[in-house]
């Protein structure tokens, strides 16, 4: 009976990953000419600030306005942001625009994971969920050339939110008319303390969900600099950066399937899986601050294999983690979800604070040497395939 609706929110799905997506690699640049590309960092912890803070009242939010009409108010929010950013001037109004659109993403993709959830089934939700993620890394796939397309030939940045804006209000009438009824599930959260003692007590899922961390903290740090540094500092076209990022996201559309059927099928050890990842993603991370040439197929090379790395990361830690964590400990995947925005809080303060001292370049040497710290937090993993018992169930 959910099928149809699953359908339309899959559609839905696409349409606002790729406003999300053509406009990701394009805002820090934006945001350089408004506000200086050293303020920008700070502008990202602002907006994961936000974010972090409503993530922690959802509960309290949903149970008030229910999922639908919470997903329809963050949808109006997100175009009235995308408004002050295309028509505000000065700073102040553009940069708190930034603020609410970065913020309302975050937590529209929140509802859908709800949708998704409601609609699907037990029996079905590992398909469900992969065609979801499928989906959503194939927008992002196509944003770059898009994106470029667009600066090259429509109008600059502002053609990018412009496209945005067109691609969030035709999902604002999906979701008002095609959805039909939704009947809201009883949101629960888990008492601070009681998480605490939890991962306390639980080395591995401690480790696994700091592993994410520093995952999405290598996520926030490239957003946020990357573009800036491919474009102003060594000097590469949009068009030629439409390239680049394209390559460069293509890992998570090609090696996700078949890094779980390594697991899976041929029994490939997560730990062994993991530090290789770890080791490609910091080893071509570093190699970012010495190639400095206007190569965009040794750019593209680089990056597609600083992807290669966090795809291992991201789909290894994933199944590493709903392994050893039951369904009833589902407080436990708003914990590992929250290290998104604390990764955009963190990475971008530090980056704006490293930028007072050192030369740009070198944020990609620092990144690719913090994320060896991985290493460490993948030798407290578990070897074994058991769950973890539920902090219910001690």
């Amino acid at each position: 009976m959910y099928a149809p609706r699953l359908r339309k929110i899959y559609i839905l799905s696409f349409l606002f990953s790729l406003h999300l997506a053509i406009s990701a690699y394009v805002n820090s640049s934006f945001l350089a000419g408004v506000v200086g590309e050293q303020y920008v960092g700070l502008l990202y912890t602002l907006a994961a600030a936000s974010t972090l803070l409503l993530f922690s009242n959802t509960r309290v939010i949903l149970k008030y306005f229910g999922n639908k009409k919470f997903t329809f108010i963050l949808l109006l929010i997100n175009i009235i942001a995308l408004l002050g950013m295309i028509y505000g001037t000065g700073p102040m109004v553009i940069g708190g625009a930034f603020i609410l659109f970065i913020t309302t993403n975050n937590l529209v993709y929140y509802c859908l994971d709800i949708f998704i959830e409601q609609f699907g089934t037990a029996e079905n939700i590992g398909k469900i969920r992969g065609l979801y993620l499928t989906i959503i890394n194939v927008a992002w796939v196509m944003s770059p050339l898009i994106t470029s397309y667009l600066i090259k030939n429509a109008g600059g940045y502002i053609a990018i939110y412009i496209m945005a804006l067109i691609a969030v209000s035709i999902m604002l009438l999906g979701m008002a008319t095609g959805i039909g009824d939704f009947k809201d599930k009883s949101y629960t959260k888990k008492p601070f303390l009681e998480t605490y003692r939890f991962l306390k007590n639980n080395h591995h899922i401690r480790a696994i969900a700091i592993i994410n961390f520093l995952l999405q903290f290598f996520f926030a740090w490239m957003v946020v600099y990357t573009p800036i540094y491919l474009h102003k500092h060594i000097g590469l076209p949009w068009d030629s950066m439409g390239i680049i990022f394209t390559a460069m996201l293509l890992p998570f559309v090609l090696f996700g399937l078949p890094v779980g059927k390594l697991i899976d099928t041929y029994h490939v050890h997560k730990r062994t899986l993991l530090t290789i990842g770890t080791i490609i993603i910091s080893g071509a991370t570093i190699a970012m601050s010495f190639f400095t040439q206007q190569n965009i197929w040794v750019w593209a090379f680089i990056l597609f294999m600083t992807r290669v790395g966090a795809t291992l990361l991201e789909t290894v830690g994933e199944i590493y983690f709903f392994t050893h964590v039951k369904e009833e400990d589902s407080y436990l995947l708003s914990l590992y979800r929250d290290m998104t925005p604390l990764g955009y809080i963190i990475a971008p303060l530090l980056g704006t604070l490293f930028l007072t001292f050192f030369p740009f370049k070198y944020l990609f040497l620092t990144l690719g040497i913090l994320m060896l710290a991985t290493l460490y937090y993948i030798s407290r993993l578990k070897h074994n395939h058991e769950p973890t018992i539920s902090s219910e169930n001690k």
